[in-house]
């Protein structure tokens, strides 16, 4: 039996690719407009200040102040920009760029939003078990379900500490849905910076924005319309009540800083507004799971650059942790953040003119000095079959059928006359076929793959439980809370007598983003366990690295530029190469850093 959400893989993808076309646009004013939206980074504090008066007496709007970074965001005429970058007391002017979160970005289901849409799931409540130290709620009995806590060194930890209510992390994200059961305790206050958007980026590429879903379906506007954020506030922190899941740190409090609206974009500065925001807040941990690639070669990336070693400094010397994901394109990362490696993971049927090649450019926010760059694993390699029963193995649909046929990438099955295999068939905490690696990674959390570690084109296998039963309650991504009111991330919710909150929304993800918040958990335990630690960002980070797992072993591979062979499943070709994983063995430095994060003993 299949339980499924509406995948929409075909229209995810199409819109995927529109808004990737788009949001460059949105970054740089067009030609005809006489003003744009510009980053001035200034030299020092004393140049801030005059850089500032100028630009205002020169025509400029000041749409936001980051004093603590030297840096202003500014709606200007092209005469001011070119003449606050020829002054001597300017580092650098850039447009504002775009990043966006990593994982999959469509329209938004505005027939189906959170719990409209949910699938309503049949489950017996399992016996409860006592874990070490804590009860845990009962989603931890699901066989399965939550193998990722058990990963990281759960329940051990928790014998310690659950954590303090002195401890707070931030989660830069799409909001958190305060009014959901498990984080609704949980979440202490909200900063929403999406207001000063110019323009607004969901609503300019989509025609859409929280505040339009709000009016029509009844939500608060500064909740999570997306459900990104929502699941990592959950992984973190969600409420040990007796009911549903709890997070690796249920005892921590969370604060919502809503840098994107419903469709996980945002400008460089609400990233940077963010960091600064939770440093002064006495924030101990902020978790940013947005990224993106950026060109230093030139004045204007060096400044974006340099924003954003600035903040994490900043934040640093405020005792603030900023936690981020490292990446889902599959690119090795050097020092600095710097890409080392060719082309990134392709999709097959991409062409020549559309391959990406971010070799030379930096990863950020995660990969910029100061920051705790995040890898993912998997929870196992699942091996292939010699034969497997009809309807196991997918299908690449048919979409110029009557009616056309969609495809169906939930393969349970992979048959070993499949051209392409993860790996090390059988072993766990494997890189994630997606994840970024190299020498700049500095510690490794779950963040869930497919069933057989490929991507979907080449039959990768299915998230597990909810979106498939027949491995039972067995999850291959990681299963967390999402926003009752999403619009991207599907919602699932639980029958009576499940052990489930009724109409609260859950859902299974994987990705870099969903690594880092085990890691900006963890380090909320170690704080807990150590006040000592407190407010000294250096020494909190050298205890969880000392305690990292160094025993996993990678055998996941490196992209491949010479396989130009069709997906398994898809059966499109790769004209461009870097579609598989038939490259060199990853080494274990470069897939895990410092090891896979472990709290057994905070």
């Amino acid at each position: 039996m299949k339980v499924r959400s509406m995948l929409r893989v075909l229209v995810i993808a199409t819109i995927a690719a529109m808004l990737g076309a788009m949001l460059p646009q949105l970054a740089s004013a067009a030609p005809e407009k006489a003003s744009g939206r510009y980053l001035v980074k200034a030299r020092s504090s004393a140049d801030y200040t005059g850089l500032r008066a100028k630009a205002v007496k020169e025509g400029a709007r000041v749409l936001r102040d980051l004093r603590q970074v030297n840096t202003m965001v500014l709606s200007a005429p092209a005469a001011t920009r070119s003449s606050l970058a020829a002054d001597r007391r300017t580092l650098g002017v850039a447009r504002s760029q775009v990043r966006k979160l990593a994982a999959e970005v469509g329209a938004p289901n505005l027939d189906n939003p959170g719990l409209k849409g949910a699938t309503r799931l049949k489950a017996k409540a399992p016996a409860a078990t006592t874990a070490a130290g804590v009860n845990p709620d009962p989603a931890w009995d699901y066989k399965g379900l939550l193998w990722d806590y058990r990963r990281i060194g759960l329940p051990q930890g928790w014998k310690t500490t659950a954590g303090s209510s002195k401890i707070t992390v931030a989660v830069a994200d799409t909001g958190l849905d305060f009014t959901h059961a498990e984080l609704a305790p949980k979440v202490k206050a909200v900063v929403d910076f999406t207001g000063l958007e110019d323009p607004p980026i969901c609503k300019t590429a989509f025609g859409v924005s929280d505040e339009d879903l709000a009016a029509e379906f009844g939500g608060p506007v500064t909740t999570d319309w997306n459900g990104h954020g929502s699941w990592i506030g959950g992984r973190i922190a969600a409420a040990l009540d007796g009911t549903g899941i709890n997070g690796i740190a249920p005892k921590v409090n969370l604060v919502a800083l809503k840098i994107s609206q419903w469709c996980g974009s945002a400008y460089d500065e609400e990233l940077l507004a963010a960091f600064v925001t939770a440093a002064d807040m006495g924030v101990d941990v902020v978790n940013i799971s947005f990224g993106g690639f950026q060109d230093i070669s030139t004045p204007e990336g060096q400044a974006i650059y340099q924003a954003y070693i600035d903040a994490a400094a900043y934040a640093r010397s405020k005792g603030t942790v900023i936690v981020a994901s490292a990446g889902n394109e599959h690119v090795r990362v050097g020092a600095g953040g710097r890409i080392l490696s060719h082309g990134e993971l392709t999709t097959p049927g991409t062409l020549p003119e559309d391959f990406v090649d971010p070799f030379g450019q930096v990863t950020l926010p995660g990969g910029a000095p100061g920051y705790v760059d995040v890898a993912a694993t998997n929870r196992i390699n699942v091996p292939s079959s010699a034969s497997c029963p009809p309807g196991t193995i997918g299908d690449p649909g048919d979409p110029d059928a009557d009616p056309p046929v969609p495809p169906d990438f939930n393969a349970t099955c992979k048959p070993a006359s499949d051209r392409h295999h993860a790996a090390g068939p059988g072993r766990q905490n494997q890189l994630a076929y997606y994840s970024n690696f190299g020498p700049r990674i500095d510690i490794a959390g779950p963040g869930g793959a497919r069933k057989f570690n490929l991507g979907n084109y080449d039959r990768g296998g299915t998230p597990g439980f909810p979106y498939t039963l027949d491995d039972l309650t067995n999850a291959w991504q990681v299963f967390s809370t999402t926003s009752n009111w999403a619009v991207q991330i599907p919602c699932f919710t639980f029958t009576t007598g499940s052990g489930f909150p009724q109409g609260e929304c859950y859902s299974t993800i994987q990705g870099t983003s969903m690594a880092a918040p085990q890691v900006a958990g963890s380090l909320a335990l170690v704080a807990s366990a150590h006040p000592s630690l407190r407010k000294r960002p250096g020494a909190l980070i050298f205890r969880l690295k000392r305690l990292a797992n160094d025993g996993p072993t990678n055998r996941t591979r490196d992209l491949s530029a010479t396989d130009t062979s069709p997906g398994d499943l898809s059966g499109i070709p790769c004209p461009t190469g870097y579609c598989h994983l038939e490259g060199p063995r990853i080494p274990d430095s470069e897939a895990y850093g410092a090891g896979l994060v472990n709290v057994a003993t905070p």
